[in-house]
């Protein structure tokens, strides 16, 4: 993709995207961090940096709850498909992928880096978007169609250059450029795990980018409804995403049903609530992968120093 740059140097590589220089953790991800019992971050002498496993589903508020037992399978039998990151270069890089580049990428991208911003990890979670086939020039009723989305993006404070720029179309670099590569429905997952199959013979190469690719939804049975609908200063989502996720489309266990994130039709009669569910869907799916990523950071991370 064309908005990445790539600086290697021997296996450490930084990605940034236009107009961006962030490169570290902020404090309020730190005392976040300390928060959730985490040991304090201690030097260490050793040039390797350990890889994290799947952290465990987030298990805060399930006691109260009557079906809690039934809630924590669902994490379980998921578990194996949430790929391991590695943190090693104190950053990382998620791409969202749709069809076209159109809406539901944009979108996702832009709600997590609200949510990961909120949780104080904006200077470390870097999202981006791509399509399997951009559309060309934009004609009046893709105009009109922006328009539309800039109204709606606006009002969940999603950045506008998130809908302003060219689409950009996926390509099998992008699997070296980004730590995680999210597909926002089945067809894209499948379309994405095929390129790679067609690239690479079975074996090591084939393994490592098969399970950098992930179906957005199964991150959203990662954390439990209490801690999803949290209110204070620890809350995992600011006030209105969480009013959307818990009393807009049906509720939160609508859009816990949700596996293929829908494109809305924003001109039909009910686009507007084909909007709010996709919403609620995407707060869902993206909250909680920050939320995975954030508890993937090894408790024994040297300090970072940019002198280095």
């Amino acid at each position: 993709m064309q908005s990445s740059l790539a600086l290697r140097s021997g296996e450490s590589t930084l990605h940034t995207h236009r107009g961006s220089n962030k490169c570290s953790l902020t404090v309020r991800g730190i005392q976040r961090r300390a928060c959730r019992h985490h040991t304090p971050l201690a030097p260490q002498a050793a040039a390797g940096f350990p890889t994290s496993s799947p952290p465990e589903p987030d298990k805060a508020g399930s006691s109260s709850s009557s079906s809690s037992t039934a809630a924590a399978a669902v994490p379980q039998s998921l578990a194996h498909l949430w790929p391991k990151v590695s943190w090693s270069r104190y950053h990382l890089q998620v791409l969202f992928v749709d069809q076209t580049d159109t809406v539901r990428g944009r979108l996702a991208a832009g709600l997590f880096e609200r949510c990961a911003e909120w949780n104080g990890y904006g200077r470390a979670l870097y999202p981006w978007s791509a399509g399997l086939a951009p559309g060309g020039p934009r004609d009046i009723h893709a105009i009109s169609k922006l328009t539309a989305l800039m109204r709606g993006a606006t009002s969940l404070e999603i950045l506008p250059r998130y809908f302003t720029r060219p689409p950009e179309a996926f390509e099998l670099e992008d699997l070296d450029r980004y730590d995680l590569v999210l597909a926002l429905d089945r067809s894209v997952h499948e379309a994405l795990h095929g390129s790679i199959a067609a690239e690479y013979p079975p074996g090591p190469d084939r393994d490592y980018y098969m399970q950098k690719v992930c179906l957005l939804t199964t991150f959203s049975h990662y954390e439990s409804d209490a801690v999803l609908t949290r209110r204070g200063g620890f809350a995992l989502l600011p006030a209105q995403l969480s009013y959307l996720l818990k009393d807009g489309a049906g509720g939160l266990a609508a859009s816990k049903a949700v596996v293929d994130i829908p494109s809305p039709d924003l001109s039909s009669p009910d686009g507007a609530a084909q909007w709010e569910a996709v919403v609620a869907a995407l707060i869902l799916s993206t909250a909680s992968l920050v939320k995975y990523l954030v508890d993937a950071y090894p408790e024994d991370m040297p300090h970072y120093d940019p002198q280095d």
